[in-house]
């Protein structure tokens, strides 16, 4: 009888990182579970984590290095050895150096994530400014708007001891399931909950209020709050007074949005955005949900989401239990995570179109924009890109960023699955999987975890790092902590922990860290706010920097989409909102997966009943929609979720991308965001079948 052994992985399919039990035998990879033995673990796993196993033993898994031998894009390659793969590596990237700068090749992360310190070494130890992530188009620009007003990291709400908890654009079903039992949780103490979403979710079902507005206004909604707030006197006058550059001039601004102005923009009832500010304010400590990228994914998405956040501060909720702390609990220190900076020295993409991003700062590159850099030679030849995850599908109009990955020189992608964007590469490298390697991992509490190796790698396929090291050693670069190997470098992260490997191979459950930074709360009245002033910024002095050159404003000015866009409305007139996560679906890689694939035969085309019936459309229908740039077809699905006026489509599917319909040049211009939550678009009926 063969014997089974469990090995306690740690999920990689998205940033929830819930641990699995992996179920092995002889070597292979048979079942998993959610773990039920570690600390807060129940045993369940979402549909993507369920199915696992059909991720590691994918048909598409790149398998060995490969080197092209055909055209660009024709997707014929040749086997080749990984001494063979390092040689051609440091061949091409020395030789691009030498002839044109270490500046004219780009380190590019895309997912996992759990890699990036590393990377950011190998660009730095190479000389390269270009380190970039998905992040242009996902979670920096928040960040760059918390970053405006507080000076430091976003600060996350203490659902614990919140009384009342704003739910800003956040399904937590969807994007962060293990935050739904804390979130369950609010209703069962009494706390209330305010939920702003275009749309009805599960998450949106437990609030008290629910703020449907459209996509792309919700600066409009938080401003309009904020002149309630303001009106009525229930703002924090002693912090405002004390800790706020910038008041007297946010309160002029906020009363050009008084809620039966903000209601004509946002389509949110007058007196539920009234009800809703009176019990954010007055229901504390009140705390404020983020997400990573609905409201950024507009426009003016940064701007919007500047006026979310001054919420927090005009209330004082900023920093206090039940509110938004800065620390609310125990840290231990590490080596690597966000400690390591970009290379600075020299002019980075990006930094020309979109200066605050480096001045906030983001410590990578802004490449939203890197197909147009490449093609146009801006601001320098860029000729080399070194891809760990690269998806095209990610970027507006994709097909123009197939074409820049054409016109390199050399572009080696390292990645799980055989991808369109790696059929692009001159080399494609094989990637472990999250049952592959080892990792290390720091958690909330100070806790420190390993992510055992459950399997060995299928083919030759290496944990990413491991592939850097490799890079660096083959180029004969340096870098202090990678230079040793992996083993030593997970040794490296743990030093200041005073943890060992071997302490966390013992103990699975995870292991506090030795050198413990106590929680403490309002740490703003010894240190000052890490901004300009050394206040909190209603009026942000970065941003003002560029007023003149750049036209934006401190405030967290409100500029409608629908205003500024210059569409024709009469041929365009629905507002497209794309989204990425479905329970089932993360992204575009999940869509390669039989069991999460096959439970939508063709992309899905939400509308609303009344659009319906408009456009003589039914439910099952194989529909067309149509934007400035592209089309796509997919199924309709009629709903009462959404609004009238609002198409909604979820990007990743190759079978009708999303991404296709959305211009490249529509951009927020401070954080370079696309506008994929508030574009437009025009939907008919198509005549034949949807082709599977």
């Amino acid at each position: 009888m063969n014997q089974r052994v469990i090995k306690k992985v740690r999920c990689n399919i998205c940033s929830a990182g819930c641990p699995i039990d992996a179920y092995v035998e002889e070597g292979t990879l048979v079942s998993v579970e959610g773990s039920r033995d570690l600390p807060g673990q129940s045993g369940g796993l979402c549909s993507k984590g369920a199915a696992s196993r059909q991720y590691v033993y994918n048909k598409d898994r790149i398998l060995y290095p490969m080197k092209r031998i055909g055209k660009k894009g024709s997707g014929e390659f040749e086997r080749i050895s990984w001494d063979e793969a390092y040689r051609m590596i440091a061949e091409n990237l020395l030789r691009i150096k030498k002839e044109y700068g270490p500046q004219a090749a780009a380190f590019y992360a895309g997912y996992p994530k759990w890699y990036r310190p590393a990377l950011l070494r190998l660009a730095n130890a190479y000389g390269s400014p270009n380190y970039c992530t998905e992040s242009s188009t996902c979670f920096q620009s928040a960040a760059m708007a918390w970053k405006s007003i507080y000076g430091n990291d976003i600060c996350f709400p203490d659902l614990m001891h919140a009384q009342t908890v704003l739910v800003w654009s956040n399904n937590l079903y969807h994007s962060n399931v293990g935050m739904a039992r804390p979130y369950q949780s609010l209703k069962a103490r009494g706390a209330k909950i305010i939920a702003v979403d275009p749309r009805e979710t599960v998450t949106t079902q437990a609030a008290d209020i629910h703020l449907k507005l459209l996509p792309g206004t919700d600066g409009a909604l938080a401003l309009s709050m904020a002149q309630v707030i303001i009106e009525e006197g229930l703002y924090d006058k002693e912090f405002v007074e004390k800790y706020v550059y910038g008041f007297e001039e946010y309160k002029a601004y906020v009363n050009q949005f008084p809620p039966e102005k903000a209601e004509k923009i946002t389509g949110v009832d007058k007196k539920l955005i009234r009800e809703a500010a009176r019990m954010y304010a007055s229901n504390g400590p009140a705390g404020v949900m983020f997400s990573a990228s609905p409201v950024v994914h507009n426009i003016n998405g940064m701007q919007n989401y500047r006026a979310v956040m001054c919420l927090i501060a005009l209330t004082g909720n900023y920093d206090i239990p039940g509110g938004n702390p800065s620390r609310p609990g125990p840290v231990s220190p590490c080596n690597e995570y966000g400690k390591v900076k970009r290379l600075d020295t020299i002019e980075a993409i990006g930094e020309k179109d979109f200066p605050a991003w480096f001045d906030l700062p983001c410590e990578e590159a802004q490449c939203t924009r890197i197909a147009d850099y490449i093609l146009k030679e801006e601001p320098y030849p860029l000729k080399a890109v070194v891809g760990f995850g690269l998806n095209h599908r990610m970027w507006p109009e994709p097909e123009h960023f197939q074409k820049a990955l054409k016109a390199l020189d050399f572009y080696v992608n390292v990645d799980l699955f055989f991808s369109d964007s790696s059929k692009m590469a001159d080399l494609v490298l094989p990637a472990a999987s999250s049952f592959e390697r080892d990792v290390v991992l720091n958690g909330r509490g100070g806790m420190f975890f390993l992510s055992e190796k459950a399997i060995e790698p299928v083919g030759e396929a290496k944990n990413d790092i491991e592939i850097m090291i490799g890079m660096l050693r083959a180029m004969q670069l340096h870098d202090e902590a990678l230079e040793h190997g992996y083993e030593k470098y997970m040794e490296y992260i743990l030093e200041p922990s005073g943890v060992t490997l071997e302490e966390l191979r013992a103990h699975p459950e995870g292991v506090k860290g030795r050198v413990i930074t106590p929680p403490a709360f309002k740490r703003y009245e010894k240190e000052g706010f890490h901004t300009p002033s050394g206040k909190v910024e209603f009026v942000s002095q970065i941003l003002e920097r560029y007023k003149d050159s750049h036209g934006y404003s401190g405030l967290p000015e409100y500029r409608d989409f629908r205003e500024v866009s210059g569409m024709d409305r009469e041929a365009y007139p629905l507002i497209l909102n794309t989204g990425s996560r479905k329970p089932q679906l993360f992204h575009a890689r999940t869509y390669r997966v039989p069991w999460l694939a096959g439970l939508e035969e063709a992309t899905l085309v939400e509308i609303h009943p009344k659009d319906a019936k408009k456009y003589g459309i039914a439910d099952g229908d194989m529909v067309r929609v149509s934007s400035p740039v592209g089309s796509i077809c997919g199924i309709a699905a009629v709903y009462l979720n959404s609004q009238p006026g609002i198409v909604h489509v979820y990007h990743g599917n190759a079978k009708g991308e999303a991404n296709d319909l959305i211009d490249r040049n529509y951009l927020d211009p401070i954080s370079g965001f696309p506008g994929y939550k508030s574009y437009f678009c025009k939907i008919e009926k198509e005549k034949g079948e949807v082709k599977a």
